[in-house]
């Protein structure tokens, strides 16, 4: 018997119907509701609104004069947690999880 013929009557068998004496019916009676599908637009806007927030919290709760782009030249240079570093660090963390939740969207 050739794969053709084979998968053929695999096909026929799979298409014939069997009398599951309604249990089919039942389980799909039973099942919720699905839930109302919302504007495709609110998730990513309420994550990019949210790392916005979390953005300007991080530099509006950094000390006095500290400059964000030299918190990064503080990290390259290895000089330890500055104030200025650990301000940088707190906004690419709140980019860091917008990243995260829309790359784990699975709509």
């Amino acid at each position: 018997m050739n794969d053709d013929k084979l998968e053929r009557l695999l096909r026929d068998a799979a298409r014939q119907a069997i009398d599951d004496e309604g249990f089919t019916a039942r389980v799909m009676a039973a099942l919720p509701v699905p839930a109302p599908r919302l504007h495709p637009w609110l998730k990513p806007a309420l994550v990019l609104g949210s790392v916005a927030l979390g953005s300007v919290l991080a530099a509006l709760f950094a000390p006095a004069g500290v400059n964000v782009m030299q918190g990064f030249v503080d990290l390259a240079q290895m000089r330890g947690l500055t104030p200025p570093a650990i301000t940088g660090l707190a906004m690419s963390a709140a980019l860091l999880v917008s990243a995260i939740v829309l790359a784990a969207d699975t709509d």
